[in-house]
C-alpha cells in the first residue's frame, strides 16, 4: 500500500480568483488599501528572502525532519542531508560523516576523517567531536593528530569549546 503524501498548504495552493477576492476584500474594508496592500506585498519578498538565508538551514532540526518525514518523502531525506551540511547544520555533518565513515563493512582505522565529521567536530557536536577523537586515536597520525584528538576529548568530557581554527585543515580528508 503506497502511503499518502501529505504536503504543507501554501497560499500558491489556493486558487488565484479567491486569492483576488481576498486581496480585494482587504482594499475593500480597510482603512488604508494601499498601504496594506503594499504591506503585504513587502512580507511576501521579506519571507521569501529569509526563508532562502543559510542560517535557516544552519537551524533545521535533522532528527525532527527524518522523523516526520522519513514515510513520506523517504529520498527528500537523503537529498536535504548533503544540502544542509553544505550550509554548516551541524547535526547534518555529523550525520553525513558517519555514512562516509560506517560506508564499508569494517570501521577501519583512518589517517584522515571526513570533513563533515570534523566541520560537526569543530562546531562543537559533542558526540562528533568523540567519533573523531576515536577514529584519530585508531589512527595514530603523529603529533598533529594526537592534539586534535585531546582537544576534541576534552570538548567531550568538559565544556571546553573546540580550539583548532576553522582555516587550518590537518588531517581532513579533502
Amino acid at each position: 500500500m503506497m502511503a499518502r503524501q501529505h504536503r504543507p498548504s501554501s497560499l500558491a495552493d489556493i486558487p488565484t480568483e479567491l486569492a483576488i477576492r481576498i486581496a480585494g476584500h482587504i482594499t475593500a474594508t480597510s482603512v488604508r488599501p494601499m498601504e496594506d496592500l503594499r504591506s503585504l506585498r513587502v512580507t511576501c519578498h521579506f519571507m521569501c528572502r529569509v526563508c532562502s538565508d543559510l542560517e535557516v538551514g544552519r537551524l533545521i532540526s535533522v532528527e525532527r525532519f527524518y522523523r516526520l518525514y522519513r514515510y513520506v518523502i523517504p529520498d527528500g531525506y537523503l537529498t536535504l542531508l548533503p544540502r544542509l551540511a553544505q550550509v554548516g547544520n551541524l547535526e547534518a555533518c555529523f550525520v553525513v560523516g558517519m555514512i562516509a565513515v560506517l560506508r564499508y563493512p569494517l570501521l577501519k582505522p583512518l589517517s584522515v576523517i571526513d570533513k563533515n565529521l570534523e566541520r560537526a567536530a569543530r562546531g562543537g557536536h559533542k558526540a562528533a567531536a568523540y567519533v573523531a577523537a576515536i577514529l584519530l586515536y585508531m589512527a595514530n597520525g603523529g603529533t598533529s593528530a594526537d592534539n586534535t584528538t585531546r582537544q576534541y576529548m576534552r570538548q567531550v568530557v568538559g565544556d571546553e569549546p573546540v580550539k583548532v581554527p576553522w582555516g587550518r585543515r590537518q588531517n581532513v580528508e579533502q
